[in-house]
């Protein structure tokens, strides 16, 4: 009977080791699911990062052009405005 009992305490006590057990590898999983989620939003805020610069770096040329073009502009309505004023 003693040995039954005792047997019984250890059938229980594997039981809940092996629940444990469970418990801590869902965890792990979990984390370890939550890591690569992560990166993966990482990865596109690099992505959408790299084509706002694209973008910066096509309009900051387009605008140097807008500028030269005033500037050019602006000299040739200086040399019209002299041939009025002579």
């Amino acid at each position: 009977m003693r040995k039954a009992r005792v047997q019984n305490i250890l059938t229980e006590k594997e039981t809940q080791l092996n629940s444990l057990v469970q418990e801590s590898t869902d965890a792990v999983s979990l984390i370890t699911n939550t890591i690569s989620r992560l990166e993966t939003v990482n990865e596109q805020i690099h992505e959408k990062s790299e084509e706002i610069s694209t973008y910066r770096a096509e309009l900051d040329r387009i605008q140097g052009s807008m500028d030269q073009q005033i500037a050019h502009n602006e000299k040739i309505i200086g040399k019209f405005k002299s041939f009025l004023e002579d």
